[in-house]
């Protein structure tokens, strides 16, 4: 397994710095999200450019690109535009930063109450789904399906039967996004069901009791025992960080010389290489 982090999960505001402290921590990949004018791909080509020979310059690899694609109501009028004027683009970029893949969501469920909506999503959102993998898939890049809170697909077993109608279109497992969208047991039940599909994985926690995002040891999913089923199953892929809270760990009232957001990458990072170590 790879460890990789999210460059935009270390310093928001300074690029420069995440790439120097995820080379300090021995860290082999970043993701990309975020840059400074917006999120990937939407910047101009002479930022990304930028971005590009920062992270080389480093000598770090690019784990996958995330545009953000899909987050929007399946009835929004532009989402075909917005996939003909950046899907392509996303592509592009990711194939020049070396990486072949590129994260999509299942849609917001507007208007859906999660406790009454429907077992299966609505039929445009796999009609979407297979145009964004056909896509994708002509452009010589992988298309990844992220469980994602408030959309189709929140949990990975509602991502399962999502990828189940859209043959080739793989999975991203974020326990922790699972956890906020209802799932009581992320691992071992929800893995279970999905292990085979699962192409790439987020780490990162969540306190359902003050909803709130949290450090990886704090909050209900079972690390050490996702990681630990992750290296029996010979997963091979990327494990890449995504803080996503400043809200240090209990017992911790400082972060010293970095911002409380690297603190708490440093911090993920720390347990998540004591879980590998076991």
């Amino acid at each position: 397994m790879r460890v990789a982090v999210f460059l935009d999960e270390i310093n928001r505001k300074d690029t420069a710095q995440s790439l120097e402290l995820a080379q300090s921590w021995g860290i082999e990949a970043v993701e990309i999200r975020s840059l400074p004018s917006g999120r990937f791909p939407r910047a101009a080509d002479a930022e990304i450019e930028e971005l590009q020979r920062q992270i080389e310059g480093a000598g770090l690899l690019v784990s996958g690109v995330s545009p953000g694609l899909l987050k929007t109501p399946v009835t929004d009028p532009d989402v075909m535009q917005n996939l003909d004027q950046w899907l392509p683009r996303a592509c592009e970029w990711a194939l020049r930063l070396g990486t072949t893949g590129v994260s999509c969501f299942g849609f917001r469920r507007d208007g859906h109450d999660p406790a009454t909506a429907p077992e299966e999503p609505p039929a445009q959102v796999i009609d979407y789904l297979g145009t964004m993998l056909r896509m994708t898939t002509a452009a010589g890049c992988r298309l990844v399906l992220e469980n994602e809170a408030g959309c189709w697909g929140g949990t990975g077993m509602e991502a399962a039967q999502l990828i189940e109608q859209v043959p080739g279109l793989q999975l991203c497992w974020d326990p922790g996004n699972a956890a906020r969208a209802g799932a009581t047991s992320p691992y071992p039940d929800e893995y279970d069901a999905i292990r085979d599909l699962v192409t790439h994985v987020h780490l990162k926690n969540f306190s359902v009791d003050e909803q709130r995002w949290s450090v990886m040891d704090e909050g209900p999913v079972d690390w050490p025992g996702q990681i630990a089923a992750l290296k029996e199953d010979g997963y091979d892929g990327y494990l890449v960080l995504e803080t996503h809270t400043e809200i240090l760990p209990q017992g911790i009232d400082d972060s010293g010389d970095m911002v409380p957001l690297a603190f708490n990458a440093h911090h993920n990072l720390t347990y998540l290489r004591q879980l590998l170590s076991r």
